[in-house]
């Protein structure tokens, strides 16, 4: 059958519509993908701007350290000349001594974090029984050495100090924290840069990002006056003994 002209016109433009649908609809696929991949590179020139900006902040406080220790070294110079010297500097050293072991107590600006289990709808689900929606030890500890790394000068959880040598562990429904079993919700206390500190724990894939994947609630306050108090347990060395120098003629 032979069509008119009309019919001819018809199906060419038909075919000329679905063209144009066609490239509208992959021209919009391609934007999106674009704009998926643009956002992706955002995000990680913003993570590296935070990291070459913590690297700054560091470098900083390391030569502030170094003027610091110059200053130290000089008045000691001074000091050692002068009645009673010695005794001044020892006195001095053995406060630092306290003060770093977490002996003493400290305070200072830093952030406030709470962790809780989870009290969303997931964690009544069969999952809970399973773990999920519950703060384990090894979450405990994930969030201690991010902000160790972001430069967290004192430590405490549910006011128990965080020591080098202190112990996070599970003990059935509860976490033993310097031998002492504690329960969520879990107050940790960190002396520190409170923007610093914070950043760190919300980078993407950090610690937040994980408290949601596990299903488990936190909270972040900043605060300009902390108080974390000193470790109050035993602390001896049993087997470990100091090697004392040689002394050469």
């Amino acid at each position: 059958m032979e069509w008119n002209k009309k019919q001819k016109f018809q199906v060419a433009m038909a075919i000329m519509v679905f063209a144009l649908v066609f490239a509208i609809t992959w021209q919009i696929k391609g934007v999106r993908k674009t704009n998926a991949v643009e956002s992706q590179i955002s995000n990680r020139v913003e993570t590296l701007q935070q990291d070459y900006k913590a690297e700054l902040d560091k470098n900083e406080d390391l030569l502030q350290q170094v003027l610091e220790l110059q200053n130290d070294l000089a008045k000691y110079r001074e000091q050692i000349t002068e009645s009673g010297g010695a005794a001044k500097i020892l006195k001095e050293e053995l406060n630092r001594a306290e003060t770093m072991a977490g002996f003493t107590d400290v305070t200072g600006s830093g952030i406030i974090v709470v962790i809780k289990d989870g009290s969303g709808p997931k964690a009544d689900s069969a999952l809970y029984n399973d773990g999920y929606g519950i703060v384990h030890d090894t979450y405990l500890l994930t969030i201690l050495n991010e902000l160790r790394a972001a430069g967290a000068e004192a430590l405490s959880i549910n006011d128990e100090r965080i020591l080098a040598t202190s112990e996070i562990r599970c003990a059935g429904p509860t976490v033993s924290i310097n031998n002492t079993k504690l329960a969520a919700p879990f107050e940790v206390k960190v002396i520190g840069n409170p923007d610093t500190l914070e950043n760190a724990l919300r980078m993407p894939g950090g610690a937040v990002d994980e408290a949601g994947f596990y299903g488990i609630d936190i909270t972040i306050k900043k605060s300009n006056k902390l108080m974390i108090k000193k470790y109050t347990g035993a602390g001896s060395f049993k087997y470990a003994q100091t090697i004392q120098p040689e002394v050469t003629e």
